[in-house]
């Protein structure tokens, strides 16, 4: 909380014409989109990076966790929370599947590879719409993470600057995905197979790494991650075949932005593109910010196709 004399003098501030407080609640509500950057670009960053992949699936794996958790809790009556595992675990085994069957046949050919995930985006779209109708779905969300957090009042103690408990849950369960992601890499043996892999896929294979199997975990372990994603967001956004579609821009936008070589940019980019965001939207509307971001991202790609934080590395 800001003490009165600050917050009296931000209000004669806004009077005068300078709207620091609204531009302060929307830079806070960007923080929630920032979560929801982080969560999504999370399972493609650890794909492309590790297998070189551009998934274009990625965002029916969304879909899919986001219809496992509606399922769940049609059938079972059960928490928004306890899904999340069962949306991993289901996500994950339908990514080992198709990474078996069809991913790693085309490996090395990324046109190929391009064509055959849009190509079963369209098809898992297509049984999804089959099994369940185009009917929009509804997800509930817990009781117990409703309502708002009150950064700032006015004089009148009013609320003028607040963020919901299920953003902050969102950003919650996005940090907490990065850090087990991190511990998967650089704690354990199947990360260092990872990143062997992500240096020098021949040199790992001469070394007895068993390039198949680190290909086949790290794509279920993305597909995992996709589908908390989509049961995260599923409480907010309603459950259709093509919702996953308005989130693959944004999480290719994420990683492109951010680097693959490093966790932590995935983590800066989400905040860069989030904020920045939030930042246009106010002084103009989210359509024309959604171009400039956009604009902006390309750019990157032109001149620093690594990403704005990868770490140089020497020739």
């Amino acid at each position: 909380m800001f003490n009165q004399v600050a917050l009296t003098y931000l209000f004669a501030q806004e009077d005068a014409g300078f709207q620091f407080v609204p531009l302060l609640n929307q830079l806070v509500s960007g923080i929630g989109i920032v979560g929801i950057l982080l969560l999504t670009g999370l399972g493609l960053a650890i794909t492309f990076g590790v297998m070189r992949i551009i998934n274009l699936a990625h965002g029916e794996f969304i879909m899919l966790g986001a219809y496992v958790t509606f399922l769940m809790q049609e059938l079972f009556q059960m928490d928004l929370l306890l899904t999340i595992p069962f949306a991993f675990l289901i996500t994950g085994i339908i990514g080992a599947l198709l990474e078996v069957s069809v991913i790693r046949r085309l490996h090395g050919r990324p046109l190929e590879t391009l064509l055959a995930t849009w190509g079963l985006s369209i098809v898992i779209r297509g049984v999804i719409k089959l099994m369940f109708t185009a009917q929009l779905k509804y997800v509930r969300a817990p009781s117990y993470i409703s309502g708002n957090l009150t950064l700032l009042t006015d004089a009148a103690g009013d609320p003028t600057v607040s963020i919901s408990y299920y953003r902050l849950f969102i950003i919650g369960v996005a940090i907490a995905l990065l850090l087990l992601t991190a511990y998967l890499l650089y704690g354990t043996s199947l990360g260092r197979q990872m990143r062997a892999v992500t240096q020098n896929r021949d040199m790992a294979k001469c070394l007895g790494i068993n390039t198949n199997l680190v290909d086949m975990a790290t794509f279920a372990y993305g597909c995992g991650l996709a589908g908390i994603s989509g049961t995260v967001i599923s409480a907010i956004k309603t459950v259709s075949p093509p919702m996953g579609q308005d989130y693959l821009v944004d999480a290719w936008m994420v990683v492109v932005t951010g680097g693959v070589d490093k966790l932590v940019g995935v983590l800066a980019g989400a905040f860069v593109i989030g904020e920045s965001n939030a930042a246009i939207a106010f002084f103009l509307n989210d359509p024309v910010a959604r171009v400039i971001v956009l604009t902006a991202v390309i750019i990157i790609i032109r001149y620093r196709p690594e990403g704005l934080f990868t770490v140089q590395k020497r020739g």
